[in-house]
């Protein structure tokens, strides 16, 4: 598609039609004389425009009575959250050819009826025909049957030849061409069998005394399975995470003309890294990308916290209309950190702030080289501390998603005497979800 251009060579009312014949996302920017305006597109819909004369269609309106300027198209336009136009691109292109001066009734000559078309006669008119008839003018009448040659019966009555006598079995040749078979064998005379000589006596080989082994050492036992440490009657939290601030390639889509399957394959092709986010009403959710593969998804029902079952809930809510979506990149090395904060086993769990000096824990988790994070929950927010072997990745909180290696934020909401803090270490087990094949699925 083209991204810019003269409106003297691309009319709006064509852009209009590309636009949606590409299902394009983006904002579309006009400029003729000392006018402007923008048009924003979401999968080809035509959404929201502004200008200097205000917004929604009027602006479309206008815009296509233009007889010359200049556009510019921008796929990555930050989308804003209004929606001011209802009618389609052909509604507002035909409303503007109505409001234009030239326009007047239609000059089209009126329709006329053509000769009729050839019809066959009924079938009632040619019964039992003979082929020596002439065909009526005009009607296919078939080519005549060849009639085929009757069949010869005088190879029956020929005479059935006397049987002849079957050629002689094969013999094989005998093996005594002169006539002279030899003589029967004599049967053997009995002979008195040899006396067995007596064994001669041997001395027993000297039995070897056994030579002195060590005992094989006894197999080391197993180390045992590191536990999860703390207050391990404690249940696991079960909340759902904030996450970080990153680039929104898009903000506050309205779902409810999101072409979900649509986005999902676009972002797979794009090698999205980062999250799609939803939230409104009494849903949130979050999907999480890793160059085009769905690594996880969580959402805010209780039923379905993660996994394939947060999936069809977040796909439910998209469907459903419900809230609006943010589309945000993060760099590689966060979403693996993201990935083992939702996957990774727990090293400590139900440790209260009270009891926990933060800064010595970051401390000993350094020297320790933890892969892993650190989430802290307060009265009032959470926060998250990123760690790659032992280095503090990056640290954010619901309250100021920027991320940052300043562990400050989190340390104040673990100050608080009832805080709850959990590590999370090691590498985690995450299975990618096959999108295509869930969203084939009923929910």
């Amino acid at each position: 598609m083209q991204t810019q251009g003269s409106l003297q060579e691309s009319s709006l009312a064509s852009l209009l039609q590309t636009m949606q014949t590409e299902r394009a996302t983006g904002a579309l920017a006009l400029e003729s004389d000392d006018e402007t305006a923008s048009l924003y597109f979401l999968f080809g819909h035509l959404f929201h425009a502004d200008g200097a004369g205000g917004q929604g269609e009027d602006v479309v309106l206008s815009a296509l009575s233009w007889q010359q300027g200049s556009f510019r198209f921008n796929p990555r336009a930050k989308l804003p959250p209004e929606e001011t136009i209802k009618s389609s691109p052909a509604d507002l292109i035909a409303e503007a050819e109505r409001r234009s001066p030239g326009a007047g009734p239609s000059q089209a000559p009126a329709w006329q009826p053509g000769p009729a078309p050839y019809a066959a006669p009924e079938p009632a008119q040619y019964e039992n025909p003979t082929y020596d008839d002439q065909p009526a003018p005009g009607y296919p009448w078939p080519a005549p049957a060849t009639q085929a040659p009757a069949p010869d019966y005088s190879a029956w009555s020929a005479p059935v030849p006397e049987p002849t006598a079957p050629p002689p079995a094969y013999a094989p040749p005998s093996p005594y061409p002169f006539g002279r078979e030899p003589a029967p064998a004599e049967t053997p005379r009995y002979q008195q069998p040899v006396p067995a000589e007596a064994p001669r006596y041997q001395e027993p080989a000297p039995v070897e005394a056994p030579r002195y082994q060590q005992p094989a050492p006894a197999p080391a036992p197993a180390a045992p399975e590191p536990s999860v440490l703390g207050a391990r009657a404690v249940p696991p939290l079960d909340i759902v995470y904030p996450l970080p601030a990153g680039r929104a390639q898009y903000q506050g889509l309205k779902s409810a003309f999101v072409d979900f399957p649509k986005l999902l394959r676009t972002l797979r092709g794009d090698q999205q890294t980062g999250y799609v986010r939803l939230s409104g009403g009494n849903f949130s959710g979050m999907l999480l990308f890793h160059k085009g593969r769905l690594l996880e998804a969580l959402s805010s029902d209780p039923s379905a916290r993660s996994g394939p079952t947060a999936f069809q809930a977040f796909r439910r809510s998209m469907e459903a209309g419900n809230g609006s979506l943010d589309v945000v990149d993060l760099a590689v090395d966060t979403v693996d950190a993201l990935a083992r904060l939702l996957s990774a086993p727990l090293m400590y769990t139900g440790l209260l702030g009270r009891f926990i000096n933060f800064d010595a824990l970051l401390g000993h988790l350094n020297e320790e080289k933890v892969d892993g994070a650190v989430v802290v929950v307060g009265a009032d927010d959470i926060g998250v501390v990123l760690l790659s072997q032992g280095q503090v990745l990056g640290a954010f909180t619901r309250s100021n998603p920027a991320l940052s290696t300043a562990t400050s934020g989190v340390a104040r909401i673990a100050g608080e005497k009832t805080a709850r803090i959990e590590v999370n270490s090691g590498a985690g087990t995450v299975s990618p979800i096959d999108f295509e094949s869930a969203l084939s699925r009923g929910y």
